[in-house]
């Protein structure tokens, strides 16, 4: 009610009310934005869905999601967060993505591709480590560290084409190299 009472001022002859009706707005958009955030921290069956879409909110989910990322008890849900920022425009969780860019850390391939896609070029080394360290038959592990590494860097490394050509099978290989 109160959004179409606000809607309906927008159109108001004086300026007062159409003022007072984009306060009113901006008001309903940070309460909806605190309670999408809300959503994701504890609703983990559809965490995902709703971070698929928290783009759509643009800034005003900046405020609402760092309080999630610095409140989360939870390390899947502190770095899911942290993503998401970074998407948002948002350093808060960089820190916490930097540091589980180590092998066998089972959020590594998230935290790549966020901090690639933001452009955090103090990445590209710590996902090179792990492009070394990794194991060769992890494909999965293989595939979201060379396209991070590629994002962040014009080129692979000399060491890290040498650790790729020791992957099998081929077709792999070729496609990691290219």
């Amino acid at each position: 009610m109160e959004i179409e009472r606000a809607l309906d001022s927008l159109g108001a002859p004086d300026l007062e009310s159409r003022v007072r009706a984009v306060e009113e707005l901006a008001a309903c958009s940070s309460a909806i934005a605190e309670r999408v955030a809300s959503a994701f921290a504890t609703d983990e069956e559809a965490r995902f869905l709703i971070f698929e879409r928290l783009g759509r909110f643009g800034s005003l989910m900046v405020a609402p999601m760092e309080r999630v990322h610095q409140e989360a008890g939870d390390e899947g849900l502190k770095l899911m967060a942290a993503s998401a920022l970074t998407y948002l425009g948002s350093n808060v969780g960089v820190p916490s993505l930097m540091g589980v860019l180590k092998v066998g850390n089972p959020h590594l391939c998230l935290a790549a591709t966020a901090l690639s896609s933001a452009d955090v070029s103090e990445a590209a080394d710590p996902i090179e480590r792990a492009l070394l360290e990794c194991e060769l038959s992890d494909s999965e592990t293989l595939v979201c560290l060379v396209s991070s590494l590629r994002r962040l860097r014009d080129s692979l490394p000399e060491s890290v084409r040498l650790r790729l050509a020791e992957v099998e099978p081929a077709w792999l290989r070729d496609s990691l190299l290219d």
